[in-house]
Parts: structure tokens; C-alpha cells; sequence
């Protein structure tokens, strides 16, 4: 445990705040998309991020052509999420700590999720549209998934609040940048168990009210 109270509370998305361990692949599966030649480049830095969100967006329009952003936001309501957001973010705040997404996934459900649960702030990254709110194959990057250092850092420095009291709560090595820079890390229902090594907890199952367990001392 951080010897400093904790005032910041950093949570991943996909697969944190989602039972789906990715909205851009639960998007992909949905549209009968495959984007695994993208992810192959982006993987071995052969592409940047933006150019493999322009790839994915492309994808979805080249097989479907015009796409709606609604089409896009109700794919992404069928996501289903963990139990208990609300409760946690609405019991921390009234610890005074601030709970904020960071996440390399959709904006559009990051959006919804920290407006629903009164997230103080939410960085994914956006997809953009015409004037007619049709996709179209750009974005706007607010995280890289490989450096999510830099955003937590951004936000600490925002708010005033060092890494010993911040506790920042994930489930792939993507995250591991953000545990870094955390005085308590949480690996919530890893993808690759031994992702745990780098936390200072591991917590399985699907009710996020669990993380309160762990500043309750």
C-alpha cells in the first residue's frame, strides 16, 4: 500500500470497465471485419497508431461504404460492461479521489461510460466524421496504447497528484506504463496471468467494487 493517501484512480477500459477485452475487435466481429495484418504492423512499428485507426475505420468502409457514427455507437452499447462502475467511481469520490479512463479504445463508449458514471475525465481516442456524422477513415489519437506514461502523467500534473497517490487499475502489458508511474497497480482479470508480476495486486471476477477492498486500510 502507498504510504501517501491515494487522490487519483486511473482505470483501462477494455476489459477493465468491460467484460470485452477490446471495442475495436467486439466493432471488428460485429462487422465482419478482419484487421489482424494491421495489428501485425502496428505490433512491429511498421504503422503508427493513427494509421492503424485509419486502417481499421477504412476497413469498416470498404465493406460496408457509408457508416454512420450511429451505427458505429450502437455496436458499442452492446458491449457489456462490469457490475458496479457507478458505485466504485461515486465511493471514491466520496474518499476525495478522482476517477479518470485511460484507454487506448473507442472514445464514443469511453464517453458514455465516464458521463454515466461520473468519471472526472475520460482520454480514448475518436473517430471522425463528415458533416453528415458519417465515419470517415481519420481519428484523433488522445492515447497511445504502448504510452499510456505519457497521459497519466499529463493528468497527474493537471490535477496536482503524484504517482504515490495514484492507483491505476488494468489488464494488458499495454498497461504496464501506467503501473509504472502508480503507487498501487492492479491487474483486473489479466489477459496474461503473469501480467500480475508487475502489480501489486491481481483480482479476478466481475464486480468492480472490489477494487474499494484495497483502501478500505
Amino acid at each position: 500500500m502507498s504510504e501517501k493517501k491515494i487522490r487519483l484512480a486511473v482505470f483501462d477500459m477494455d476489459g477493465v470497465l468491460t467484460q470485452s477485452s477490446s471495442s475495436w475487435d467486439f466493432v471488428h466481429r460485429r462487422l465482419g471485419v478482419d484487421n489482424r495484418e494491421n495489428l501485425r504492423k502496428y505490433r512491429e512499428d511498421k504503422i503508427s497508431y493513427l494509421e492503424f485507426l485509419r486502417l481499421d475505420v477504412g476497413a469498416w468502409m470498404n465493406k460496408l461504404g457509408t457508416v454512420p457514427a450511429s451505427m458505429i455507437r450502437e455496436i458499442l452499447d452492446e458491449i457489456p460492461l462490469r457490475d458496479g462502475i457507478a458505485e466504485t467511481v461515486s465511493a471514491l469520490k466520496e474518499q476525495q479521489i478522482s476517477s479518470v479512463i485511460i484507454s487506448g479504445g473507442i472514445y464514443w463508449l469511453a464517453e458514455k461510460i465516464g458521463a454515466t458514471a461520473d468519471f472526472r475525465e475520460v482520454y480514448a481516442n475518436r473517430i471522425k466524421t463528415d458533416a453528415r456524422n458519417f465515419i470517415i477513415p481519420d481519428g484523433e489519437i488522445m492515447v497511445e496504447p504502448k504510452h499510456k506514461d505519457i497521459v497519466i502523467k499529463s493528468v497527474q500534473a493537471k490535477l496536482g497528484i503524484s504517482p504515490d497517490e495514484t492507483i491505476s487499475i488494468g489488464d494488458t502489458f499495454q498497461d504496464a506504463a501506467m503501473f509504472r508511474n502508480s503507487g498501487i497497480s492492479v491487474a483486473f482479470n489479466p489477459v496474461d496471468r503473469s501480467l500480475g508480476k508487475q502489480t501489486d495486486y491481481t483480482m479476478y471476477g466481475n464486480d468492480l467494487t472490489a477494487i474499494l477492498k484495497l483502501l478500505s486500510d
